[in-house]
């Protein structure tokens, strides 16, 4: 039996919802569809990044930006396209120790470069993550980016900070 409520009631029962997860709170879009220009800058630019550590000009910035487009590789590809173990993932995650050992090797010699070798390495990786975003939509991307944003520990605190503002808390 359908109990009938007025319009009071009925405003009452909704207000005594808890609200959705971030609302009343401004939130930016993590991902937009860049032009046809913007993306190909976006590409490029990991590109000529992991060429300066062959030419040794190359810093921990520049550096944070191939690891990046590398990890962004790995969780676009675990989502949409293989699973563990196939070559295309060996070679992002063989890209990835390349990485780690030229972060090593900068961090105690204050030198940011890489063999040839380990450049191959690099470029294969990248070229993959560039033909992986080209085939994926926008929501693919959107996802792909949100989970790796969704690891770092700024987000994470900026999450419970939401929390405690949807709760009625004070942060801190």
């Amino acid at each position: 039996m359908e109990v009938m409520m007025n319009r009071e009631q009925r405003r009452a029962a909704r207000r005594a919802k808890p609200p959705r997860r971030g609302a009343g709170h401004i939130q930016m879009p993590v991902n937009m569809r860049f032009s046809a220009e913007e993306e190909t800058w976006m590409m490029l630019i990991p590109t000529q990044g992991a060429n300066q550590f062959l030419d040794g000009t190359a810093d921990r910035d520049v550096w944070h930006s191939v690891m990046g487009r590398i990890n962004f590789a790995i969780i676009l590809g675990d989502n949409h396209f293989w699973s563990p173990g196939n070559e295309g993932a060996n070679s992002l995650q063989a890209a990835r120790l390349v990485m780690r050992a030229v972060k090593a090797h900068g961090d105690a010699t204050g030198s940011w470069s890489m063999t040839n070798e380990q450049h191959g390495v690099v470029m294969t990786a990248l070229t993959l993550a560039n033909q992986m975003q080209k085939m994926c939509t926008r929501r693919e991307l959107r996802d792909a980016m949100t989970d790796m944003m969704g690891q770092l520990e700024y987000n994470k605190q900026s999450d419970a900070i939401k929390d405690k503002l949807d709760a009625g808390q004070l942060p801190g």
